[in-house]
């Protein structure tokens, strides 16, 4: 269930896309490295149902006058002509790779199986004192197209910065989405800069989602919840996603019922073997709880298995955890450490390898996926994830 690339490694996900019966998947590929490196690629998978997947070559890859593609967004504006697909990736060069440029991709094929680079069409912003400028996406905003890019400035600012346009090749800068200037996270943690910014929809509201990062490191996934206008988001609550080292970068996509999810990359999860490192999480739905204002809640998608079901097909077991209850984890070759699971009183406290994740004010009901190299924790509003042997 849970993917990982054929070898090497892997980080975000990107571009999820539902088209004619099947979800494109893009993410973040080093085949053939064990750890990370700026000379990524953009690897490609296919899936019927979001479980089972199949490989194909690499999509897109640097070429002599850039170190790395890295992550970014796809946007399909005619849904009956795969090749008005357009890709919008962070290229990025030596010597300063946290500035990057936003280039354009188009597809090659009707498959999406290879791209042809074209121009850069973004750049930092003259004016902007920025240390860091990455992760495009693009969707549409009223009669023309918007592009998120994350961004974090020198003093240490985190933010969001937007560019518009009418025909997804020529774009101009339209000023600052959201920052903590203008949206503050009060008491949750918000890092030097913004990766991966996702914009979405769930009935009148909207939802920011950014992956915090900070000393050169990935942290958190904090979603805020409020009101999109005019190029602008005003958050009126911000909430903590993600827990622990292991879900990061998430990537919002809308599946074949047309229902927003979230993919994440988990971290810190590789091969007993070594033959690959980093896997990518189940997909999650989300909606917002009428009860506790603007709380997002995350669900295993209805693709995910049954509540006790284990299956020869996936071979990963799906337990929910009722209020009061714990699951203890025996080890096992895939689990040398013995795992709990522990839900009390609306807190959820995961202990694995003497390290305990602690998450308060959890709704539940707690579902506990148990996968051979990883396990994912949701308590209704954040997840927890880990991988079996470190």
């Amino acid at each position: 269930m849970h993917f990982t690339a054929p070898d090497g490694w892997l980080n975000d996900p990107l571009g999820v896309t539902w088209r004619n019966g099947r979800y494109e998947l893009f993410y973040q590929a080093l085949p053939g490295a064990n750890a990370w490196n700026p000379r990524c690629r953009w690897g490609h998978a296919t899936s019927p149902d979001l479980l089972t997947w199949t490989h194909h070559p690499i999509a897109l890859e640097p070429g002599d006058d850039e170190l790395g593609c890295w992550s970014g967004g796809l946007v399909l504006p005619d849904l009956a002509s795969a090749l008005s697909a357009r890709v919008y990736y962070t290229s990025v060069d030596e010597p300063d790779m946290n500035l990057g440029t936003v280039r354009l991709a188009r597809p090659a094929d009707d498959g999406w199986q290879r791209w042809n680079k074209g121009h850069i069409v973004v750049t930092p912003p003259p004016g902007e004192d920025l240390r860091v400028f990455r992760d495009p996406v693009v969707l549409r905003d009223g009669d023309r197209w918007r592009m998120l890019v994350g961004a974090g400035y020198r003093d240490g600012t985190p933010a969001v910065l937007t560019f518009v346009s009418t025909d997804l090749e020529d774009w101009t800068y339209d000023g600052v989405l959201a920052s903590t200037r203008t949206s503050p996270t009060g008491s949750l943690p918000s890092g030097e800069a913004w990766e991966c910014p996702q914009l979405l929809q769930i009935g009148s509201r909207h939802v920011l989602v950014v992956s915090t990062w900070r000393d050169g490191t990935t942290h958190e996934v904090l979603a805020g919840v409020g009101s999109f206008e005019d190029g602008r988001m005003r958050v009126e609550r911000w909430q903590r996603l993600t827990h622990g080292a292991g879900h990061y970068a998430a990537t919002e996509f809308v599946d074949a019922e047309g229902e927003p999810c979230l993919l994440f990359w988990i971290r810190e999860v590789a091969d007993v073997d070594g033959a690959w490192t980093g896997v990518l999480s189940v997909p999650y739905r989300l909606s917002l709880d009428n009860a506790i204002t603007d709380q997002v809640r995350l669900t295993p998608h209805p693709a995910v298995l049954a509540p006790g079901a284990d299956s020869r097909r996936t071979g990963v077991r799906h337990l929910v955890l009722a209020d009061g209850n714990a699951i203890h984890l025996t080890p096992t070759d895939h689990n040398p450490s013995p795992i709990e699971v522990r839900y009390e009183r609306g807190t959820v406290t995961v202990t694995s390898y003497g390290t305990q994740t602690v998450v308060h004010d959890a709704p539940g009901p707690v579902h506990v996926l148990v996968d051979s190299p990883v396990v994912e924790v949701c308590t209704g509003t954040a997840l927890v994830g880990f991988g079996t042997r470190t």
